[in-house]
Formats: C-alpha cells, structure tokens, sequence
C-alpha cells in the first residue's frame, strides 16, 4: 500500500498542501481531481521526492520514504509522468525508455531491452520506436513519458494530466490502457480534470481544494455532492 499520511507543504504564505491523507492499493485506480492549484501536481511531486514536506508521512508498503532521493524512490516501486513530458530529445524513442529500463528498473543488456520494447508496444508507440524523441507530437510525447513510467517496473504509478490536449479517441485508449494497469495489479493515481477519463478509469476519487481533501468516495458520489459540485464541477456539469 502507498500510505500519504497528514501531508503538508508551505511556499511562504501559502500553504499548497495542508493535513493532505490517502492511501492507494495495488491493482486499485484513484482519480485525484480539483481545481486548478488545488495542491494536486504538488502532491505528487512531495510522493516522488521533488520536494520534501513540512510535515506528514510517505509510506510504501511499510517502509517510509521521506529520506529517500528521487532516484532511489523509483527503485521502491514508485513513478510518475508528466503534465509537460520530458525526454531526452536528441535520443530515439527506444533509447529514451532504454534509459529508464537500465536506471530505473536496474535491468541489463536484453532483459533492459525487451522490457523497453514491452512497454512501448503497451502503451501503443512501438513503431516510432527508432525515431527521435524532439520528432514526435505532444500526443506521442506524453505515451513516450508513459513508456517511460511504466519501464521503470512500478509499484503504483501516478499519471498526471495524461489526457489533457488529446482527442476523444486518443483519450478512451489511454483510459482503457489505465484500466488495464489496475487489472494487472499497479496501484494507480490518476491526477486529471477530464471527468470522462476520471469516470472510465477511477475505482474511486478524491477531490482537493486549497491543498486540503474535500472528498473521497465513487465518482457517482463525487458528481452528486454538493460541495464537489460547487467548488469544482459546477451546476451545468452537474444538470448535465
């Protein structure tokens, strides 16, 4: 279990993250959702060891995080993506997950390489494998960050505003692709404000507002609350 425990993070006055608590199984898919600097990004950046917190706990099955590097964080069983993807531009697609395979996964020689070329091939992009990464769209960048994420051998892995940009096709696939990971046995939070997405992949959803948790249940709960309604989605979501 990835254990988030009473998590708090100040930049000067403001407090972007504050008394923040969740937890996430494997093989379960969370939805974190809320406004626009409602904490989530920065949330994920405290579990992944970008930023150290002011207070609270990090635990992933037991054992605490909060000492722990990024880099050494990942050999946990953590990872993560990008709102803005950031490869390796000058390398080709391969190499860019290559690079995660070795470092992240510490896998060598052919096993690094299939496992590359495994998580291409899931994530949909294995026939640009050889192409180089500043070549590809946004849309193929943000599959690139996903392969990425995924070759480092998670645990859980935290996919951050994956959809935003993509059209309604392109969208359901990655959804599916998310699901699927939660069938596999990945514990997954998904951070996104595309509720369709938020619908088809989340078994359950925590919403955030000024860095605190307003809500935590299923998203039929989530839609049909009243402060969830009025904080974030709005009454013409909620008639629609």
């Amino acid at each position: 279990m990835l254990e988030i425990v009473s998590l708090t993070k100040t930049f000067g006055k403001l407090r972007a993250v504050d008394n923040f608590s969740m937890e996430v199984e494997k093989g379960e898919v969370k939805a974190l959702i809320g406004p626009n600097g409602a904490g989530k990004t920065t949330v994920v950046n405290l579990v992944t060891g970008v930023l150290s917190p002011d207070g609270g706990r990090i635990r992933l099955d037991n054992h605490c995080l909060l000492k722990l590097p990024p880099h050494k964080r990942i050999k946990t069983g953590i990872s993560r993506t990008y709102q803005i993807p950031r490869p390796y531009p000058n390398l080709t697609v391969l190499e860019n997950v290559l690079v995660s395979s070795y470092f992240g996964a510490g896998l060598k020689g052919e096993e690094a390489i299939s496992n590359a070329i495994e998580s291409l091939k899931f994530v949909g992009i294995y026939n640009l494998a050889e192409k180089r990464a500043k070549e590809l769209n946004s849309e193929q960048q943000k599959l690139l960050d996903f392969a990425r994420a995924l070759s480092v051998k998670p645990k859980y892995i935290m996919i951050d505003e994956i959809g935003a940009g993509l059209g309604i096709s392109e969208q359901e696939e990655i959804a599916s692709k998310i699901r699927e990971l939660g069938r596999k046995g990945y514990g997954v939070i998904y951070i996104g404000h595309l509720m369709k997405m938020v619908k088809a992949v989340s078994d359950t959803v925590v919403v955030m507002n000024e860095g605190k948790k307003l809500f935590e249940g299923t998203y039929e709960e989530a839609v049909n609350n009243e402060e969830v309604i009025k904080i974030y989605l709005g009454e013409r979501y909620a008639k629609s």
